[in-house]
């Protein structure tokens, strides 16, 4: 049986990385995650076989169609998305946060998260001002496809794998257990990757740290054959990890929701079961922090609206798509997404 087989805040972010450190590159790594493997034996530039993949499994992604997502940020980093675009990565030189890593040496600082690199969104707009007082609401280009990490994995597929290629397959990199002929399958590499994540989940609620940074480098190792697949993000819709998209080309800012005026009103935000009695409707708290007497309110909403006209003026320059005569629309590889 034949077997066929990466973003983008700034520093000060506070991408839903959960609190995880950010790794550390210097200036010539530049480059989003790539695969370590060749594609097949023989010819490792022939891709096709994974597009053709796609035709063979059920969908187990889902395509975002318009959201609402939320991303919460800093003002600082907040100024700097709508200025540049999202980022994974910071100049040290040009962060003053970061000075001490340029006397290092380091030019870059790479951000990170639980899901790893990228840019993190969710759906819960209470759980992206978890992550700073600043509160986008983002769309993502038509036809994302977005890996859902909040579903059990296939148990069927991971003892079939693992009674053909033995435990080394739960704990090693595929690639180093697979013989050189054979790949993980779309369905396979999906399945891992959920029994990773659940695994690494329960490992964190006991403190067992091996087996923590065990299944974390598996999870690595999974979205790198993912991204192969054309799984151009993944995650949890509405939880705390929230979904990372894996390509900055991906993600734009549509709006500035708020940017919370007052420290303790931010502070409300550390625990999200309370905040949802609190504040009710992203409406109501957007009307409460207008309201906020707070002196530098007035200055805070003058941003905010200045940022939306800016984002107005932005989409309005934006060259509308042109029809082209005497051509069809090239029809999309693998199957009809699914939401």
């Amino acid at each position: 049986m034949k077997r066929p087989i990466s973003v983008s805040p700034d520093t000060d972010n506070n991408d839903l990385s959960g609190g995880a450190e950010p790794i550390l590159h210097q200036p010539d790594e530049n480059t989003p995650d790539s695969i370590e493997f060749l594609a097949s034996p023989s010819d490792p530039d022939d891709l096709s076989y994974f597009a053709n993949e796609w035709d063979k499994v059920e969908l187990e992604y889902f395509e975002i169609k318009g959201g609402p997502f939320f991303h919460g940020t800093s003002r600082r980093a907040a100024r700097k998305i709508l200025k540049e675009g999202f980022k994974d990565w910071s100049w040290t030189a040009k962060n003053p946060n970061l000075s001490h890593l340029a006397k290092q040496g380091i030019v870059r600082w790479i951000h990170n998260g639980p899901y790893g690199r990228g840019t993190y969104v969710t759906r819960s707009w209470r759980v992206s001002l978890f992550f700073g007082p600043v509160l986008f609401r983002v769309s993502l280009r038509p036809g994302t496809r977005i890996l859902r990490l909040d579903v059990p994995p296939e148990t069927k597929v991971v003892a079939s794998l693992k009674r053909e290629f033995g435990n080394e397959i739960l704990t090693k990199p595929p690639w180093k257990v697979l013989p050189r002929n054979k790949h993980l399958t779309l369905k396979e590499a999906i399945a891992l990757a959920r029994y990773h994540v659940n695994e690494w989940d329960n490992s964190r609620r006991i403190f067992d740290t091996s087996r923590i940074e065990m299944h974390k480098q598996r999870m690595r190792d999974l979205r790198k054959i993912l991204v192969r697949y054309g799984i151009q993000g993944w995650g949890e819709p509405s939880a705390l990890n929230g979904i990372v998209i894996f390509a900055t080309d991906r993600i734009q800012v549509s709006e500035v929701v708020l940017s919370i005026p007052t420290n303790d009103l931010f502070l409300d935000f550390m625990d999200t079961k309370y905040v949802q009695q609190r504040y009710p409707s992203l409406e109501a708290f957007a009307q409460q922090c207008r309201r906020s007497p707070n002196r530098g309110n007035v200055v805070t909403r003058k941003w905010v609206d200045e940022a939306n006209a800016q984002l107005l003026q932005s989409a309005a320059l934006l060259p509308k798509p042109q029809k082209t005569r005497g051509m069809r629309a090239r029809k999309p590889t693998g199957p009809k997404p699914q939401c």
